[in-house]
């Protein structure tokens, strides 16, 4: 097992024994002569150590066409942000329909296993070059938001699928939809929930606005279908924009 994943488990380990906040120092018995850190974890909590921290991955829905991951089923690499400290190189996917991370490891015989992490401790993570960040932007709950964008102008999308049930279909009795993206603009300091395309560009000055939907236009630009590289550009034209009306 990597030593990175051995440093996840033992933190996680010792923050539920323990339950206080931990340095990520811990990556094995200073004596070489001692057994390695995963075989004194083994020893000492059993094979399902995991559990103490999170949930063995499997399939509940097998009758349910699709997947609840975004942006797609397979795992990426990436890297997590727990309590402040950040691993790197994992192998990740998000479940946008239950909201939990999954971490691809291999046990201490070798085999391929799924974990699923416990989100209460998780800060942010990174799905190849996409990046989210835990918030409170609906009231005091904490959710995940997909982050894009510059300093200037930012939008933060919360992904989310839900379960349809199926008719006419022998094999699936329900379908998971779509990834559904619950939108916010960031502009000037100012964090503004948006819906549609007028109600984005009313965040802005009216002059700013006016070139922002002529950009629109001119891209044919659709919400629904945007991809995170089409609102990565729109934000870099509205970053150039603010450099040209600079008005407050």
């Amino acid at each position: 097992m990597p030593r990175v994943l051995h440093r996840i488990l033992f933190l996680f380990i010792l923050a539920s024994v323990y339950s206080c906040p931990l340095r990520a120092q811990l990556s094995g018995s200073s004596d070489p002569g001692k057994d390695s850190l995963s075989d004194f974890i083994q020893m000492k909590y059993g094979l399902d150590q995991e559990l103490f921290n999170g949930y063995q991955y499997y399939t509940r829905y097998l009758k349910y066409k699709g997947d609840p991951f975004y942006p797609k089923d397979g795992f990426v690499e990436g890297s997590v942000s727990i309590r402040g400290t950040g691993y790197d190189h994992l192998s990740l996917k998000y479940n946008c329909f239950s909201q939990l991370l999954v971490l691809e490891y291999t046990d201490f015989q070798g085999r391929y296993n799924q974990l699923i992490l416990n989100t209460a401790h998780i800060d942010s993570f990174r799905l190849g070059s996409g990046r989210f960040q835990k918030y409170s932007l609906v009231g005091n709950e904490p959710l995940f938001y997909q982050v894009l964008g510059t300093p200037e102008a930012g939008v933060y999308i919360h992904w989310k699928k839900m379960i349809n049930a199926t008719s006419d279909d022998l094999q699936y009795t329900h379908a998971y939809s779509r990834p559904l993206g619950t939108y916010y603009v960031s502009y000037r300091g100012q964090i503004h929930p948006f819906t549609h395309r007028n109600s984005f560009l009313s965040v802005f000055p009216e002059s700013m606005a006016a070139e922002i939907r002529k950009y629109m236009r001119k891209k044919r630009y659709s919400f629904r279908d945007a991809s995170p590289g089409d609102w990565q550009s729109l934000l870099n034209h509205i970053c150039l924009l603010e450099i040209s009306f600079p008005e407050h």
